[in-house]
């Protein structure tokens, strides 16, 4: 069995870390890959030299969309919160460009799905949150994932997405997918993530 992790939105990496330094750690497993996925070419870099020690953590500069192509990312103003939207509630109109995937077409491709592993998401990604679940519920990718973890209403901050917040909501609850607390943000709030793990293990 092993335990694969994957961080949508891993900005500087906070939850990798705890993650692969204290999580497995503490459960005592060894097998394990985490995949940071961050748009950001900067904070994707800075992140690829703090892990380059750590052989099963793999950091992927790419965003997260509904297509595999060339797309902008704007930045906000803050340093934090950088959308693929530019209507976005806190970014300007200062953007690089970043290729984006479809992460269906990259978890098939990259992983060698096995019903033995417990697979996590975290998906922090500023409003592509929608987009996201409707690709993996789309192709099916959704029955893989044993935990979705995140904060999950970036949606209510991007005003061109407004008219489609329930729909998000809604495609949620009918695919029973439930999103657990982890991030870096006010993480005294966080889901107990070690014991959600004993949990995915027991069943397995």
């Amino acid at each position: 069995m092993r335990v694969n992790y994957f961080d949508l939105g891993a900005c500087r990496g906070i939850e990798i870390h705890w993650f692969a330094d204290h999580i497995m750690r503490q459960l005592g497993i060894n097998d394990y890959r985490v995949y940071g996925f961050e748009a950001c070419q900067q904070y994707s870099k800075w992140m690829s030299e703090t892990f380059n020690f750590n052989p099963k953590i793999s950091i992927i500069n790419k965003a997260i969309s509904d297509s595999n192509k060339t797309i902008r990312l704007y930045y906000s103003r803050n340093g934090v919160g950088h959308s693929i939207y530019s209507t976005k509630n806190n970014v300007g109109q200062t953007y690089e460009e970043v290729e984006s995937i479809k992460f269906s077409d990259w978890f098939n491709k990259n992983v060698d799905y096995s019903e033995k592993d417990i697979n996590i998401v975290k998906v922090n990604i500023e409003g592509a949150e929608l987009p996201f679940f409707k690709d993996i519920i789309d192709n099916k990718v959704h029955n893989k994932i044993d935990l979705f973890c995140g904060q999950g209403h970036d949606i209510e901050k991007v005003a061109e997405l407004s008219s489609r917040v329930q729909e998000y909501y809604d495609l949620l609850e009918s695919n029973n997918i439930v999103l657990h607390r982890f991030s870096e943000h006010k993480p005294e709030k966080n889901v107990d993530m070690i014991q959600k793990i004993k949990e995915l293990i027991d069943l397995k």
